[in-house]
């Protein structure tokens, strides 16, 4: 008995740490994705190049919640170490409601003008109010939407992280 209970315990030992290696290789490829901050404009309507970085923010735990006011539209920018292929988000409001970010309104680098050279080079994803008009978006703890990326590379790797926006009235 006391063998079997050594040989499972050591077993998952060896699992966990099996584990560890691959998110531990996933780190070295640069396969991690990386929040470069949310642009956005006042306005109803607005430029890419006019919009500007959102300067307020908080921490939840982990999250970076930008604050911004959301006039039409937002951009967030995110980045890797090792180029990825794909890039999916779901924006998630305080009721538990969420839609999926229309693949049109993510933006591959070099093909959008927001913000400094450092959001040149990331993806963007625009967040649309009238895209996303099924989700609450209200005052207090209900002025807030998390959204939930996904990037995927070449190989099948994948990583996921959570920002938020908080918008400022």
């Amino acid at each position: 008995m006391r063998t079997s209970l050594r040989v499972l315990g050591l077993l998952g030992i060896v699992l966990a740490s099996l584990a560890g290696c691959a998110e531990l290789r996933q780190n070295l490829r640069g396969q991690e994705l990386s929040y470069r901050g949310a642009w956005f404009c006042a306005g109803t309507s607005c430029n890419a190049g006019d919009l500007v970085i959102s300067q307020k923010g908080t921490r939840d735990g982990t999250t970076d919640i930008a604050t911004i006011e959301l006039g039409s539209k937002a951009a967030l920018a995110f980045t890797a170490a090792s180029a990825f292929e794909t890039l999916t988000a779901n924006v998630r409001d305080c009721k538990g409601k969420s839609a999926a970010v229309p693949a049109s309104s993510i933006v591959p680098p070099g093909k959008h003008q927001v913000g400094d050279s450092s959001a040149k080079e990331s993806w963007i994803i625009w967040l649309d109010r009238s895209e996303l008009r099924s989700l609450e978006l209200g005052g207090g703890k209900c002025a807030r939407w998390m959204i939930d990326a996904k990037a995927g590379w070449t190989d099948g790797a994948s990583y996921s992280m959570t920002v938020g926006v908080e918008v400022e009235k």
